[in-house]
């Protein structure tokens, strides 16, 4: 047991660290096929496609520069055109770029992280080691991974709620010697983290009422000197996200970007509920990804609901009983993982990405599976606690590791959408124009696509609104060419409600179960 020792798990987290960065710059050295596909996702080229028209002149719009649209996160975009602009909107090229900026951020979450599960992990075990654990099984769990390089606003979200807890967490620890510069601070980075996901509302709201109730109850200051103490940085906060909602509510008509009104169509109350559970336990366990078969079964729905739950009470009973302003932090961001657990499991649609919405839980749920496995083994096994707890520290980061080197393997990280972009690239010209309704892969490597499902087309979404699809819309658009997955096809059904003109319109040109291609053409 000698070898599981503090020195030794310091080596070995290091060594992850060094693997888990030089796995997040894997595609830049392997070559244009992993480059396009290792990470980047149908949403994240959605995104890229806005930030590429961005950079070369062509404002927040999609289709070659003619359908304007704001269905991105705003920061995670401008930070994404750095690369077309220096490029001149090369589209491979830029890709370099973009893995260099996410890989670039996700290392800056390891310290945000590190800082943060300090706080909480301090009284617990004084060690340094177990927050540089926590950060770097964040940092090398194979499911963040993915979702901090996914091409999409999701590392930097995640950076910004740590980020902006831990200064959270300094600004109380000054106490009275906090100044008016501080509580700007903070304000400021409440304003960033919602331009890098509008739904980071609900950390902000979670913040300002813990802010609110420590000014009162634990200062007892004066409910008019708080209002005026908390005030300022509240509307600096706004101010930052303000152009961002300016906007949005002038060319669109809602502050909420149509990307978000589009995915909401597919909710319903508590539509995505049986998932959760699954979703929690990942976050709390980022080494174990769970297979997609037993999520919504009953037996692990059952047992992750009770594991995860399990878990929140202990760490929440033992931290929020803790001196000092940890408690505060800790507070804020159980508001804000409950907050999002609640909107994205009972109300909002999309279920199946509902791990990356739920993605910045990642900090919150391991730290609090850290703090319960350090405190379990330190009560239970006495003089060879210390062991164990390295030895599982050990285990923890290998498991994860090991999945990541599985998920190198040929095939497993097939993107699902290039059979599409393969097909047009050899069937059809640059100067055609293309419909599909999973468009971000296919807009992004050919310009003349229209979006169908209305996460970045507002009149496409417009008329799935009025009237349940876009059957009208594709017939009165200049598109020659439906192409997507297979079941495009159905389309042409004679007994789809409103169809009878489009079936009359178009013709099945490709039906590739196989390949999970489908092609209508117009007549």
């Amino acid at each position: 047991m000698a070898f599981f020792s503090e020195r030794n798990t310091f080596r070995f987290i290091v060594a992850a660290l060094i693997i888990g960065t030089l796995y997040r710059l894997y595609p830049v050295f392997s070559g244009p096929a992993q480059l396009a596909q290792f990470f980047m996702t149908e949403d994240g080229y959605l995104m890229l496609t806005i930030a590429r028209n961005m950079a070369i002149g062509l404002g927040m719009s999609v289709s070659e520069g003619t359908i304007p649209s704001n269905g991105v996160q705003p920061l995670a975009t401008f930070l994404f055109a750095i690369p077309y602009y220096l490029t001149g909107g090369d589209k491979e090229t830029s890709l370099i770029g973009v893995h260099l900026i996410a890989t670039a951020i996700s290392v800056a979450g390891i310290f945000s992280v590190r800082a943060l599960a300090q706080m909480v992990l301090k009284q617990l075990d004084p060690s340094p080691v177990w927050p540089w654990f926590v950060a770097t099984l964040w940092f090398v769990g194979p499911l963040l991974v993915l979702h901090s390089m996914n091409g999409l606003e999701t590392g930097l979200y995640t950076l910004m709620v740590t980020l902006t807890l831990v200064l959270f967490g300094k600004l109380l620890c000054k106490g009275v010697q906090a100044g008016f510069a501080d509580r700007m601070v903070l304000g400021a980075a409440c304003g960033v983290t919602f331009l890098a996901r509008n739904d980071g509302a609900f950390l902000v709201a979670g913040i300002f009422l813990v802010w609110m109730l420590h000014e009162l109850f634990v200062r007892r200051d004066g409910f008019l000197a708080v209002v005026g103490r908390l005030f300022p940085p509240g509307a600096i906060s706004l101010v930052v996200a303000s152009p961002w909602l300016i906007f949005n509510y002038i060319n669109f008509g809602s502050i909420v970007p149509i990307s978000g009104t589009a995915q909401a169509l597919s909710g319903g109350f508590a539509k995505n509920a049986t998932a959760l559970p699954a979703k929690l336990f990942e976050f709390s366990f980022p080494m174990l990804p769970v297979p997609t078969w037993p999520e919504n079964t009953v037996w692990f729905t059952a047992v992750a609901t009770v594991l995860v739950l399990a878990l929140l009470l202990v760490f929440l009973m033992n931290t929020l009983r803790q001196p000092g302003v940890d408690r505060h932090v800790i507070s804020a961001y159980a508001l804000f993982v409950l907050a999002l657990s609640s909107y994205y499991g009972f109300y909002f649609g999309a279920g199946w990405f509902l791990g990356r919405y739920l993605a910045p839980s990642a900090p919150f749920l391991s730290l609090a599976m850290t703090y319960c496995v350090l405190l379990f083994v330190r009560q239970s096994f006495g003089k060879y606690g210390v062991a164990i707890q390295h030895v599982m520290a050990f285990s923890g980061l290998i498991i994860s590791l090991g999945v990541l080197v599985w998920m190198m393997t040929p095939g497993a990280r097939d993107q699902g959408h290039f059979q599409i972009v393969d097909w047009v690239e050899q069937n059809i010209d640059d100067t055609t124009w293309i419909g599909a309704v999973q468009s971000g892969t296919l807009g992004y490597w050919h310009d003349r696509t229209i979006n169908l499902d209305g996460k970045v087309n507002p009149e496409a979404l417009a008329e799935t609104l009025a009237k349940g699809n876009v059957y009208d819309y594709v017939l009165a658009s200049k598109v020659t060419y439906l192409v997507d997955w297979w079941g495009m096809v159905t389309w042409m059904q004679p007994d789809r409600a409103g169809s009878q003109e489009f079936v009359a319109a178009f013709e099945v040109l490709v039906e590739d179960k196989a390949l999970n291609l489908g092609v209508l053409k117009r007549r």
